[in-house]
Formats: C-alpha cells, sequence, structure tokens
C-alpha cells in the first residue's frame, strides 16, 4: 500500500506542475493574442495606468465629459486647442497701445494705427484713435474717458429700426485673434472697458454694442461700404456663412465718460460658429436694436478674449 501511496502522489505532482504551466502559457499567450475584444482590452498593459489610456488617445481634459484632448508622451491629457487664461488673451493689442502712427496726426478715421485692428469696410465712417493727449475729438462736446489709459479706440454705436436709416454713424472695428477658435472648443470670455464721451452732447436711450465673430482671410479686401444702417446687416457683411453673433452689450442712457469694465461669455457649443472657425473679433452695433433709437459716441479699451 505505501508503494501505491507513492506513485499517486507523484503521479499528483506531476499534474500539478503540468497545470500551472498550462495555465502559464495560457496567461501568456492572452498577453499577445486573443479573439474577445473585451478579455484584451482587459489584459492590455497601457502606457498610461493613471489615464487608462495609450498615448495619443483621445481623452476628457476638464472633466466636462467631452474628450477634447490628446494623451501626450507624458501622460497628460493636453486640449486639442490652446488654453490662454491672462489677458489679453487671443486678443492681440488689447489696450491699442502698439500703433505704427500718431493717433493725433488725423481727428479720426484713424483705427488701423493700432497694430492688429482693422475698420470693418474700405473707407468712409470709421472707428477713431486716440490717447491722452488728445485734445480734438471730433466733436466739442465730445469728453476723453476718466481715467486716462493711454491709447483707445473710439466710435459711434447707433441703434435704429428704421430701414432707410443711412450709413453716417454705422462705425466699427475687428481685431486679428492670435489662432483661430473653433466649435466645440469650451467657453471663453470676453472683456473690455467702455465709456460715454458724448454725455456732455444730447441725452440718449439706451444703445447695443454687438459682438461677432469673424472667419476673414487677412490677404483679403475688406467688405465695400455699407449703404445703410442695416444693409449689408452685420452678419451678411462678411458673409452669413463667415460670422456669428457672440452676443452684445447694452450700455444705459445713464453711462458717463468713466470707464466700466463688461463681459460677455461665449460658449462654442451652442453656437454655429464658420466651418474655418473665427479669426477675428468684430465690435459694432447690435443688429438687433432697440424699439427706440438711441446714438451714443463710446470710448473703448483693454479688450482681453479667456478660455
Amino acid at each position: 500500500m505505501k508503494t501505491i501511496y507513492k506513485t499517486n502522489q507523484t503521479q499528483t505532482h506531476k499534474m500539478s506542475s503540468n497545470l500551472l504551466k498550462l495555465m502559464f502559457l495560457v496567461f501568456v499567450f492572452l498577453q499577445f493574442s486573443c479573439s474577445n475584444d473585451d478579455l484584451c482590452e482587459y489584459n492590455q498593459i497601457l502606457d498610461c495606468q493613471d489615464l487608462q489610456f495609450n498615448i495619443g488617445d483621445a481623452c476628457d481634459s476638464n472633466g466636462d465629459g467631452d474628450a477634447d484632448g490628446t494623451v501626450n508622451d507624458v501622460c497628460e491629457c493636453i486640449p486639442k486647442y490652446p488654453i490662454i487664461s491672462s489677458c489679453p488673451g487671443f486678443i492681440q493689442n488689447g489696450d491699442f497701445e502698439i500703433v505704427t502712427g500718431d493717433p493725433n496726426a488725423v481727428v479720426d478715421q484713424d483705427i488701423d494705427l493700432a497694430t492688429h485692428w482693422k475698420p470693418l469696410w474700405q473707407s468712409g465712417s470709421l472707428a477713431d484713435l486716440f490717447n491722452d493727449t488728445t485734445t480734438n475729438y471730433g466733436a466739442g462736446c465730445f469728453v476723453g474717458p476718466t481715467p486716462t489709459s493711454g491709447v483707445f479706440a473710439g466710435m459711434w454705436i447707433e441703434n435704429t429700426t428704421n430701414p432707410a436709416g443711412n450709413a453716417t454713424y454705422r462705425e466699427g472695428m475687428f481685431n486679428e485673434l492670435t489662432t483661430s477658435i473653433h466649435q466645440n472648443t469650451g467657453v471663453y470670455n470676453l472683456s473690455f472697458d467702455y465709456a460715454n464721451m458724448s454725455e456732455n452732447c444730447a441725452s440718449s436711450r439706451d444703445v447695443k454694442i454687438g459682438i461677432y465673430g469673424v472667419y476673414h482671410p487677412t490677404s483679403d479686401p475688406l467688405p465695400a461700404n455699407p449703404t445703410g444702417i442695416a444693409t449689408p446687416s452685420n452678419i451678411d457683411l462678411f458673409g452669413v456663412s463667415n460670422t456669428v453673433f457672440l452676443g452684445e452689450i447694452v450700455v444705459t442712457s445713464s453711462t458717463t465718460n468713466a470707464w466700466m469694465t463688461t463681459s460677455i461669455s461665449i460658449d462654442t457649443s451652442t453656437l454655429t460658429f464658420p466651418a474655418n472657425g473665427i479669426n477675428h473679433i468684430m465690435v459694432t452695433n447690435s443688429h438687433l436694436p432697440f424699439a427706440d433709437y438711441g446714438k451714443m459716441f463710446l470710448g473703448f479699451d483693454n479688450f482681453c478674449l479667456i478660455n
């Protein structure tokens, strides 16, 4: 009986050893080849264990549930679009301090002296550029904004529902962004300062400043001069497929020449952007005016667009 017992022990030992070998071979096989996708995924050794992703995989960079980023070679989830969190952000020369000439060499129509800023059309009534030493703003009743802030822009904001209104007081400007902004790239915040330089001229009802995103190749010519206050509309100025209405700012009738800061939030997931994104921000009167007529000459400064 003892001899038989030893034989069974030996056989059991051999069977256990073979089983362990078989299990090891199955494990190795599963690491390199398997037909079940779920099983393969479970056994895969990932590049970035903490993220549970491989380098190059799509990932969620800000925790909002959207795969808006890519895993880089040091296992960081980097947004596919730039993040700029300090002013002036995507705006270039937001404080107008970089100029190519003297803002006081001519009285008005000289916004293009500010680097990266342009008028909205080729000639006619354009936005203006001033500084702390300006004494002639174009009208004797105009007053400079307070406190002084260096170089700043100014223009009329006229809101009217009159379809026959002319373009005399239709003015605007737009800024060339540091990089294009596209659909579904997060939430942006645009802020700037404004002041009512015409408060001593006449009373005015509330007006609206319109903010638009525009795709316009820098090498392309500017649009022709508008023929009316709403002809063409702001949406049609650069083409409806190249323009998105971002929002508007209400300037109340009690606004003075003291600088005020305002801002709007731009959610790129709720707006329809041009196919190529936007590479300019356009500032002018709103194409959605109040029912009551209003007109103010406003100063503008310190534009900032961040995300």
